[in-house]
């Protein structure tokens, strides 16, 4: 800070007037050992001289010690503007060491300021009642498919920093993965983030940046996290692009990046829940796939919540190699006759849903699992199948191993004066149990900044 605007406490008023003629601000800031310890106005300096004060003598004879300012925590914008609406005309931003660094007027507030801006953006995790399977393109092509589905409240983050060059960093914290690349030209696919790297590839940004991503759900959970993770990655990329995309199109490019791009198989339900979020009854057709969002009243969502368990199996699984087997299988005539029956009992469950039937529906879970996991062996285990028939026996009224199968998270329903029991049996066998509740919005992003 220039020297025409601060004082020592030893010199003189009549220094410290040619400061003020200098400085055009009617103030100077007095100093005792570099630190501000208060100010003197032309006002206060006037009214010294005339309680018969000499020009000679020191500053200190006119300072005023309980002088407003801010620090630099707190010299925000709104800070200032309400010290300059209460007629402070000058303003001195101070150090934590009580120097001073500006002095802010009406006459140079700073709206250029230059600033870090963030991306983040999240994604819910989906649980699958019903239908699942026949969201495989090449069954839906022939006979339509239909999902019900939910999200909850366990998400995949993305955070995105844009930088000044062209380089790229991907850190990924569940994998303990950090990439790094001079250019986007540079990245190829190597089993390491590949999934990441496609969407951004895909994406094709003009701009370096550095790319933080964590999921609050172990890999191969059965949750849909692939799908999940790369609905937030776009979201954080989105809040950066002039034509932004649509739900439907963020979905469809999760797809690309998965399904075509990789050639991992699966279906389209994960990309779509994520996305849209809450509770959907999904069609799927040769030529549409209809995302139908359900009014499930507080009530029986609020019951459905309390009689749900999330089991973690402690077992991860590699969806895209059920998804192979289970694509071949599809072509059956015993597979498609239980594909259609898994679609009528989807079909039942939302209505039981709607109307608060739950009993009904946990039932009915029980049913569509029996009949999911014919679709393959690789589905379910014996390790597998007792951990479900355990459940049953200790309250359950039915359930499934969420996603593809092999591993992952089990859904129970159990009525609610059952739960306690079943969540106790269940930990006296080292299971783990998540608590969650329902999400309804789905994919979410937005935009923070940072002080440079």
């Amino acid at each position: 800070m220039e020297n025409k605007f601060v004082v020592k406490d030893d010199e003189s008023i009549k220094e410290s007037l040619i400061k003020i003629e200098s400085n055009k601000a009617g103030i100077v800031f007095v100093t005792e050992d570099d630190k501000i310890v208060g100010c003197a106005t032309d006002g206060d300096i006037r009214r010294a001289l005339i309680n018969k004060t000499t020009l000679d003598e020191s500053i200190r004879k006119c300072i005023n010690n309980k002088f407003v300012f801010l620090t630099e925590k707190n010299a925000t914008r709104e800070n200032i503007l309400k010290l300059l609406d209460s007629e402070i005309k000058k303003i001195p931003i101070l150090s934590e060491d009580m120097k001073l660094i500006s002095i802010v007027s009406k006459d140079n507030i700073d709206w250029n300021q230059k600033e870090k801006i963030i991306s983040k953006a999240k994604s819910p995790v989906r649980i699958s009642f019903a239908g699942g399977g026949t969201d495989l393109t090449n069954y839906f092509y022939e006979d339509d498919g239909v999902v019900l589905n939910s999200t909850i409240n366990k998400f995949a983050h993305a955070i995105l920093e844009k930088r000044e060059d062209s380089k790229i960093k991907i850190n990924s914290n569940d994998f303990k993965i950090e990439l790094n690349f001079n250019s986007i030209t540079d990245i190829t696919y190597d089993d390491n983030l590949d999934l990441v790297k496609a969407v951004i590839k895909l994406l094709n940004p003009d701009f370096g940046f550095e790319l933080y991503i964590y999921s609050d759900v172990p890999p191969g959970s059965g949750l849909g996290g692939s799908a999940v993770l790369l609905s937030a990655i776009i979201g954080a990329f989105n809040n950066f692009r002039e034509n932004k995309l649509t739900d439907y199109e963020i979905a469809e490019l999760a797809f690309h990046a998965e399904r075509i791009e990789l050639g991992l198989s699966g279906g389209w339900q994960d990309q779509y829940a994520t996305v849209f979020g809450g509770f959907n009854f999904m069609e799927f057709k040769n030529n549409d796939n209809i995302i139908n969002p359900l009014r499930i009243p507080n009530n029986i969502e609020n019951e459905l919540e309390d009689a749900l368990i999330l089991c973690y199996t402690g077992i991860s699984h590699n969806s895209g190699d059920i998804h192979d087997i289970q694509k071949e299988n599809m072509k059956k005539a015993d597979i498609k006759y239980l594909a259609t029956s898994a679609k009528s009992i989807a079909k039942e469950m939302k209505t039981n849903l709607l109307k608060g039937n739950l009993d009904n529906f946990g039932e009915l879970l029980d049913k569509s699992w029996r009949i999911k996991r014919k679709f393959s062996d690789n589905i379910s285990n014996t390790n597998l199948d007792e951990i479900y028939e355990y459940a049953i026996k200790n309250g359950a009224l039915g359930g499934k191993l969420l996603g593809a199968g092999g591993g992952g998270f089990f859904l129970f329903y159990v009525p609610t004066y059952k739960k306690l029991n079943l969540i106790n049996k269940l930990k006296e066998r080292s299971y783990e149990i998540e608590t969650f509740t329902f999400d309804k919005i789905g994919l979410r992003s937005w935009i923070t900044k940072e002080k440079v």
